[in-house]
């Protein structure tokens, strides 16, 4: 099965499970309190999730993590990140709404992204996209206004402000977890373990019991959250997200806050507020229009020789890659590359000798590296939408130092019209 079409399956079950996660936060959180709850919870997901790094690769992409401090530190973060203090506030957040309040506020994490992205990722953002942020917040505020759009439910307040909280620090996970790149089962282990050893931790500096009644709900709701939510569908998003891109995941997670409003109207008999919906909207145009306008994303380069060329960031074709050759060249901070060639002749060790003094490597998509498939090609060409006549140039390694072997390149090729290295643009 092609890549692509495992990313989709994950996806969809990602997306099924995400809908129902407010929903059981709400369910466990109400009966025995926040805290336990993720104790156990997370307890749960890090046994699920060192079985499933173990399942996938015998653990070895969790102890290739382990020997890279640097990266596995980083990785560490953006695990507190999305799991503790996202589900610490989600969960906060959703008891003093509704699961359905609390779906639609986090959903706002890609209108952040669009305010972080130029800082964190480098890369431009559009004033389209900054609209789409506006318009994104515009959904909040009727949720904050209690639909009246002139005034505000004081008592929510400061439970709409810790679920947007939540939806920050989820950002900030998503951006840490797409700059850098490290196995996703080993991540996730990371994520829960570092995540319930912190939990652990503000038990016992709060003095909280987590002596509790093991009822049929609770129980349900801790193997939910902690198997099916922290463990299986964390570990199937973020393979989505590398595999298939921010702008496919972001587009199919509008359908969550609608699919999470249906939820707990029918499991939790919540009401289904008219107003709901419009801030639902809002927010799904907000993201919608950013993502119109996000989908061939251009770097933010530190080199003049670059201004007029657009750098495609297509690290997320080689997620899934079994070569170490490829794998060590996107691991980590590195990425992958790639610009349009617009002439038919491009020399291959013209641009291998340019890129291997940079400590990068280089292909095109005429030559492809022997360890790419097929369908890593058809997709790189698909996204930079090339004609017959162009060709891809694809490098692998540190970005800056991918930048400085492209600049080179181009430069040398402007210095000699008749080297049979190609024109490069657009």
């Amino acid at each position: 099965m092609k890549v692509s079409y495992k990313a989709a399956i994950a996806l969809a079950l990602a997306i099924l499970e995400v809908s129902l996660w407010s929903i059981f936060l709400q369910i466990g959180g109400s009966k025995i309190g926040i805290l336990p709850e993720l104790f156990y919870g997370f307890l749960i997901g890090s046994i699920a999730s060192l079985a499933i790094s173990f399942a996938v690769n015998r653990g070895r992409g969790l102890v290739a993590l382990t020997k890279q401090p640097r990266l596995f530190g980083i990785i560490l973060v953006a695990g507190l990140l999305n799991d503790l203090f996202t589900q610490l506030f989600l969960g906060i957040g959703t008891l003093g709404t509704n699961p359905s309040v609390g779906s639609i506020l986090y959903r706002t994490w890609p209108v952040f992204v669009a305010l972080l992205t130029p800082m964190i990722l480098r890369q431009k953002v559009k004033r389209a996209q900054y609209l789409a942020t506006v318009i994104g917040f515009l959904g909040v505020y009727v949720i904050v206004s209690g639909g009246t759009l002139f005034s505000i439910s004081a008592s929510q307040v400061p439970f709409i402000g810790v679920l947007l909280l939540a939806a920050f620090s989820s950002t900030f996970s998503i951006l840490i977890m797409n700059k850098y790149n490290a196995d996703t089962a080993g991540a996730i282990a990371v994520f829960n373990v570092s995540s319930f050893t912190a939990v652990a931790a503000l038990v016992l500096a709060t003095n909280t019991s987590i002596s509790i009644a093991f009822t049929p709900a609770v129980v349900l709701s801790l193997l939910f959250l902690g198997i099916v939510a922290y463990a299986i569908g964390t570990t199937l998003y973020y393979f989505a997200i590398k595999s298939l891109g921010p702008l496919i995941t972001g587009n199919v997670a509008l359908a969550v806050p609608f699919m999470t409003i249906a939820f707990s109207f029918l499991i939790l008999g919540t009401p289904i507020e008219p107003y709901y919906i419009a801030a639902a909207l809002l927010i799904s145009a907000g993201i919608l229009l950013q993502r119109r306008y996000s989908a061939h994303q251009q770097r933010v380069t530190k080199n003049k020789a670059l201004d007029s060329l657009t750098i495609f960031d297509v690290t997320g074709v080689f997620i899934g890659n079994k070569s170490p050759e490829i794998m060590g060249g996107i691991s980590g901070e590195n990425r992958a590359f790639a610009i349009r060639a617009k002439g038919r002749k491009l020399d291959a060790k013209a641009h291998g000798s340019v890129f291997n003094k940079y400590g990068c490597i280089s292909f095109t998509s005429r030559e492809p590296h022997a360890a790419t498939t097929p369908e890593e090609i058809s997709r790189i060409n698909e996204a930079m939408g090339l004609s017959n006549s162009d060709i891809a140039l694809i490098g692998l390694g540190h970005p800056d130092k991918l930048e400085d072997a492209f600049a080179e390149l181009v430069s040398a090729s402007g210095s000699e019209p008749d080297s049979s290295i190609a024109e490069w643009g657009e």
